[in-house]
């Protein structure tokens, strides 16, 4: 039995009938009054999707104007920015930058910023390991067959999907692909290892070795320096990719991945659940573990988080690279601000959850991790609207949430809320939560997906509106966007738009260079509706000589940068 099938109520339908007191809702006047006092670990948080940033949240003044004049909406095909910004186009689909002649993957989405000299203590802002995640491909454009797929364009689809890892460096004031051992591929063939409770087990058919990484949407970044690779729609490849040895249940996981170690085998965290992974947001808590704040991004689907039993040690990184092997799993519930363990030991409802034909849904923790989906809402877990990004705000260590629709239920609009654990302890069992921002023409955007925090706190946010198709309850909007939000101040919560990308295309993944000058974003899907190759959408970043549109990185610049 799927949790889709067991899904009556959204969101909203179950939260509105619930009176919401001082102990369900977080006053905005008293949490900006508890940021002014906030205990060190919270101040701690990171922004920038756990990126490196050279500037210490606690020592900046909130700001909240924003540094740019926005942009007027618009349905052109190209990349809008403000006046005074300027971008490149940087590592585009189809590039070879290996030594072995691998070409960059196909629909980029989260980009990780590993600075070249991060595991020398280092935060280089001009040369740095990026790790740009491949969500999925577009038949038309990755073989030209969008019918009956052939044993070659599968192999070449699923050499296009997964994770590019890229040195970059910034030359006579411009970014460029360098050379580097450590460019290379991780993609739907790579060798992965399964950790953790599923490991060996049933659910998995017994694997503690699994071929690839694929559906690779968001993810996030470890204080030790490794990227977290979220795999979400992965159940589609089943058909698409028949009698090439695929198998679903390995996948749907969150990856590890070390960019600086390319001996270093990528591993499948399994006690993180299956569930379709937008992202993983991970802080480290005040007695040393690790964090990880998750959304499972489907309608009506829920938000989770990940505790270690370990404890982090900036000393030693080999013990850091094992964290993710054993924790507890949490599923939120909105109903009653708190969070429900799924533990099959600990938690008898997983133990006497059953399905529609009165057979147990479950007879092990590999049974609960394997359907995390369907032990969250056993146990009383809240769906909610798509829940895609989630971040940490940096100076107040409060937890953000990108909820992007639910057309089932009306909510073509979306909202982004946001929640502050008890005693602001990140391994806190309840929290208190409130909405910060609702989409629709009134607000100026609508469908948010992915978040980012820069080091004022100020947050940013990618819109992602193309599962609406051609609904003008989304005329107002144009193209996808993406708009800057003070979260501080009279102007908190309000949206601005500072960018608007091409036809068709999402702008994903964002994150910055540690100085705050260059904003890196992926530009996912250009001209995707394009009925053939003689009738397309879009020509953005097209290889010279042709017009067929390219997903692509850009390096936004033109930010004056943080200042204490």
């Amino acid at each position: 039995m799927t949790s889709q099938d067991k899904v009556e109520s959204s969101f909203w339908h179950r939260l509105l009938d619930t009176r919401l007191t001082r102990r369900t809702a977080i006053g905005s006047a008293a949490a900006t009054a508890a940021a002014v006092t906030l205990p060190l670990n919270i101040a701690e948080a990171q922004a920038n999707n756990g990126g490196p940033s050279t500037v210490d949240a606690r020592k900046v003044k909130p700001q909240t104007v924003a540094p740019f004049r926005p942009v007027p909406v618009t349905g052109a095909d190209a990349l809008t920015l403000p006046a005074g910004y300027r971008y490149q186009v940087l590592a585009p689909w189809g590039e070879k930058f290996t030594n072995d002649g691998r070409e960059i993957g196909f629909n980029h989405d989260y980009v990780g910023y590993f600075p070249i000299d991060m595991l020398q203590g280092g935060q280089s802002s001009t040369d740095a390991l990026l790790t740009i995640n491949h969500e999925y491909v577009n038949a038309l454009f990755v073989g030209g067959n969008t019918k009956e797929r052939t044993p070659a364009q599968v192999r070449a689809e699923m050499e296009a999907v997964g994770v590019s890892v890229v040195r970059v460096r910034k030359e006579g004031g411009a970014w460029k692909v360098v050379p580097d051992a450590r460019n290379r591929r991780i993609d739907a063939l790579t060798d992965i290892e399964l950790t953790g409770p599923v490991r060996g087990t049933a659910p998995v058919k017994g694997a503690t070795m699994v071929k690839g990484s694929v559906g690779n949407c968001s993810g996030g970044q470890t204080p030790w320096g490794t990227l977290l690779t979220c795999e979400e729609n992965v159940d589609g490849y089943t058909k698409a990719w028949a009698g090439s040895g695929y198998e679903a249940m390995h996948q749907g996981w969150v990856t590890e991945i070390d960019p600086f170690d390319p001996a270093w085998t990528p591993k499948k965290r399994t006690g993180m659940g299956r569930f379709r992974h937008e992202n993983v947001a991970i802080t480290v808590a005040a007695d040393g573990r690790v964090v990880g704040y998750m959304g499972d991004d489907m309608q009506d689907a829920c938000v989770y988080k990940f505790v270690s039993r370990g404890r982090y040690n900036p000393a030693d990184r080999a013990a850091n690279l094992k964290l993710l092997e054993d924790g507890d799993l949490y599923v939120a519930n909105f109903g009653n601000g708190s969070w429900v363990l799924l533990d099959y030991d600990r938690n008898k409802k997983l133990q006497e959850a059953k399905g529609a034909d009165g057979k147990a849904l479950f007879a092990s923790q590999a049974d609960v991790l394997a359907d995390a989906r369907a032990s969250a809402l056993a146990v009383g877990g809240t769906p909610v609207d798509r829940p895609e990004d989630i971040e940490i705000h940096p100076r107040t260590g409060e937890v953000y949430v990108a909820l992007t629709n639910n057309s089932k239920h009306g909510n073509y609009f979306g909202q982004i809320i946001k929640f502050r654990e008890a005693k602001d302890d990140w391994t806190a069992t309840t929290f208190l939560w409130e909405v910060f921002a609702v989409g629709g023409p009134q607000s100026g955007f609508a469908s948010p997906d992915n978040l980012v925090f820069d080091p004022y706190g100020n947050l940013w946010m990618v819109t992602d509106n193309s599962d609406l198709g051609s609904n003008p309850i989304k005329d107002f909007h144009g193209n996808n966007a993406m708009f800057f939000f003070a979260t501080e101040g009279p102007n908190a919560g309000k949206a601005q738009r500072f960018a608007i990308g091409p036809v068709d295309a999402e702008m994903t993944g964002p994150v910055w260079s540690p100085d705050g000058k260059t904003l890196f974003l992926a530009i996912q899907h250009p001209g995707e509706d394009s009925e053939s190759l003689d009738k397309l959408r879009s020509n953005f970043a097209a290889k010279p000589g042709t017009n067929v549109p390219r997903p692509t990185l850009v390096a936004i610049e033109g930010f004056p940068g943080w200042k204490a």
